[in-house]
């Protein structure tokens, strides 16, 4: 870190947050393994940590062992039903135990899922999903893509349904519920389109090494980007087995609140990379149990904080504020809460103001809580992660608008004018990112990826602002008009 006298006044060289982090804490962020997978980064670590559970889920716990025995299964069936390297298969709908197990199952055999976005339309589910043979989809969610999944290209769809992988008195509620209110189109009952039950039969036809060789730079999971960014249209965002591995590593050195034996709610469709990268691949890799709960209304989410009681959430300012006015609401009348239990409880998304974010915090001391909530931001290009509070590093609320805390140590920020000329602290324009952990590029949008992605930097189009401290401040979008591919804007 430069003295002070050294400074330069701009953020991309001086990087003031680095005095909040352990020294060599860069360079051991980016001190990544160039020959390992995702897959075999975690492994580790849950073999490290096996007895802590990995999963819950509507009353079942699933050990660590139990979820390495899913995913090498799952590895298996994938291999026996013809599935090759780098082949790319789409997702659509939540997270379930055994689509958490698929994720890394297509990772060990050198294949890439792709989260594909739920509210994607016909044209773009078409466009997305032209190269592909295979797909799982969520059987509640079928009569969103069938029209697009039923064409005699897809050799094999695999049906996932929110009961698999419940214990089994929650198992026969659910399914009895979800027959009175289904009103989906019904799945066909063609030979290609398997049950999950019916697909797992399929690890018994192989019995070769399910394993890939390690290959530089390959493509590894792909998530949607929420079409802001550029173009204003969907588009997946692509990750290798280097980027999202150095996504862990940074977080570890950036000492987020993740504790191993805690629990993290992960509430949110894998289709955005915060829920598959922070509260899925972060949770096991730091020693977390993860609450899967794939239910996303205000209500749920109130239920699923009072009830379930996860160490860590993570959602957007939106819907905090709904939980914290219905909280605030109940202590009025007499009601008392404990959160006593909350340590990394984050607003992301679109944030929240300084007045709202303080009044919430007042509501946390009040219910007994040790931490305060915190504030972050993350992008789809990078991969998540970008910015977060530290327990050392707290907003001190001098600005009316919010910080979104600081970088990441091993990440790299610049703030630039329309000229592309970096600009000084405290000076307003378009955030740049530069990162191991940026993306690959947009898959199948050459044309979009060096739009966003030059020179290795990440041209946000945040507008956005970095003190002398290192904080980040979002002000919202460079420009707030998108024009689309019809020229509509």
């Amino acid at each position: 870190m430069p003295t002070e006298q050294k400074l330069t006044g701009y953020p991309s060289i001086d990087k003031p947050w680095l005095k909040y982090y352990r020294e060599g804490s860069e360079e051991r962020a980016n001190n990544i393994p160039k020959d390992k997978t995702v897959w075999e980064v975690i492994e580790e670590k849950l073999i490290e940590d096996n007895n802590i559970p990995a999963m819950e889920y509507f009353g079942r716990t699933i050990s660590r062992q139990e979820f390495i025995n899913l995913v090498y299964t799952w590895a298996k069936v994938f291999k026996a039903m013809g599935v090759k390297e780098n082949e790319v298969i789409p997702f659509y709908g939540p997270f379930f135990p055994d689509v958490c197990a698929m994720t890394f199952a297509l990772n060990i055999i050198g294949a890439c899922p792709y989260f594909l976005k739920l509210a994607i339309s016909a044209n773009a589910l078409a466009e997305e999903t032209k190269e592909s043979r295979f797909a799982v989809v969520f059987e509640d969610m079928w009569a969103n893509v069938c029209n697009e999944f039923t064409k005699q290209r897809f050799e094999k769809i695999i049906i996932v349904k929110a009961t698999d992988g419940m214990a089994t008195p929650q198992k026969q509620i659910v399914s009895m519920l979800s027959k009175l209110k289904s009103k989906t189109a019904k799945t066909p009952k063609e030979d290609r389109f398997y049950s999950v039950a019916k697909a797992l039969e399929f690890a018994e036809l192989f019995n070769g090494d399910v394993k890939a060789s390690f290959v530089s730079n390959r493509a590894a999971f792909i998530t949607s980007s929420s079409g802001t960014t550029v173009g204003g249209v969907v588009k997946g965002t692509v990750a290798t087995n280097e980027s999202t591995i150095s996504q862990l590593f940074m977080a570890r050195e950036s000492e987020v609140q993740f504790f191993k034996g805690d629990r993290c709610l992960n509430h949110f469709p894998p289709t955005a990379s915060t829920s598959l990268n922070v509260l899925f691949f972060l949770a096991l890799y730091k020693g977390l149990t993860i609450i899967l709960d794939p239910r996303v209304s205000e209500k749920d989410f109130y239920n699923q904080i009072t009830k379930l009681k996860p160490n860590v959430a993570l959602t957007t300012g939106s819907s905090w504020e709904v939980f914290f006015n219905t909280i605030n609401k109940e202590m009025e009348s007499g009601k008392t809460f404990d959160f006593g239990f909350a340590k990394g409880w984050t607003v992301g998304g679109e944030g929240t103001d300084v007045e709202k974010f303080q009044k919430w915090n007042t509501i946390m001391k009040r219910a007994n809580a040790d931490k305060c909530l915190f504030s972050g931001y993350g992008s789809s290009e990078l991969f998540s992660g970008t910015c977060v509070e530290k327990a050392n590093a707290r907003y001190d609320y001098s600005k009316q608008i919010m910080s979104v805390g600081i970088p990441y140590t091993g990440i790299t920020l610049g703030v630039y004018d329309e000229n592309g000329q970096e600009l000084k602290f405290g000076e307003r324009g378009e955030l740049r990112i530069k990162s191991l952990s940026a993306m690959k590029e947009y898959y199948n949008k050459a044309d979009l990826t060096k739009l966003t992605k030059i020179d290795g930097w990440i041209l946000t189009g945040d507008l956005a602002e970095i003190d002398q401290n290192g904080f980040v401040y979002i002000y919202g979008r460079v420009s707030d008009k998108i024009e689309l591919p019809n020229g509509e804007y």
